[in-house]
């Protein structure tokens, strides 16, 4: 494992790389230098749009339906849905598949919209980046307006010459292990039966 200090990626840098796009739209297209940026630059671009959605004013469905188009944009949703599911994977119907991916997404973006006043921030700092196998995980921190901090850990894994987010930590929670751990006890409790899970999957604000 290999240790160094993230060097800064400042605002106006990203909004340079981006200005081509607007964000193109809806966070629609990458743009080649973000996409063969370093795994801290890849970081520092997801963050500001986090970020930017956070101030943005939006609420409710809206800025939930913004966060799910970001997440499935950089984070591979439809591998952690899977890991979440462990034993019950083989189980999940054919026909349903389309309709869970869309849910968990649903499902993970309610997290950051749930905690946005938290991602209200002017500026990411990246405290370290270390390499182990495959995986660059990354420690960062988001400066908040109001003076505070917001911890937040990445894990990534290359991806067609740049990078994909394979976990993220918020408020100490991974998503990959908290969404197993939840998904299991209801399937656990429904003896297999995708019912309730798609049930909760609908109408959970937050988890």
């Amino acid at each position: 494992m290999s240790e160094q200090k993230a060097g800064g990626f400042g605002r106006r840098r990203f909004m340079q790389i981006l200005l081509g796009g607007a964000l193109a739209p809806a966070l629609g297209h990458i743009p080649a230098a973000f996409a063969a940026s370093g795994p801290e630059d890849y970081v520092n671009g997801i963050a500001d749009q986090v970020m930017a959605l956070a101030n943005s004013g939006s609420t409710g469905n809206a800025l939930r339906g913004k966060f799910a188009a970001l997440l499935n944009r950089y984070i591979n949703l439809r591998a952690i849905a899977n890991y979440a599911l462990g034993p019950y994977q083989s189980k999940l119907p054919a026909g349903k598949r389309d309709e869970f991916y869309r849910l968990v997404s649903n499902y993970a973006a309610a997290l950051f919209v749930y905690y946005v006043d938290d991602f209200k921030g002017s500026d990411l700092e990246i405290t370290s980046s270390s390499t182990q196998g495959n995986f660059v995980t990354i420690l960062s921190a988001i400066k908040q307006k109001s003076g505070g901090r917001e911890q937040v850990r990445w894990r990534l894994t290359p991806a067609g010459g740049s990078y994909r987010v394979s976990d993220v930590n918020i408020k100490g929670v991974w998503l990959t292990i908290s969404m197993k751990d939840r998904f299991s006890k209801v399937l656990k409790k429904s003896n297999g039966d995708f019912g309730p899970l798609f049930d909760e999957l609908r109408s959970a604000d937050t988890w």
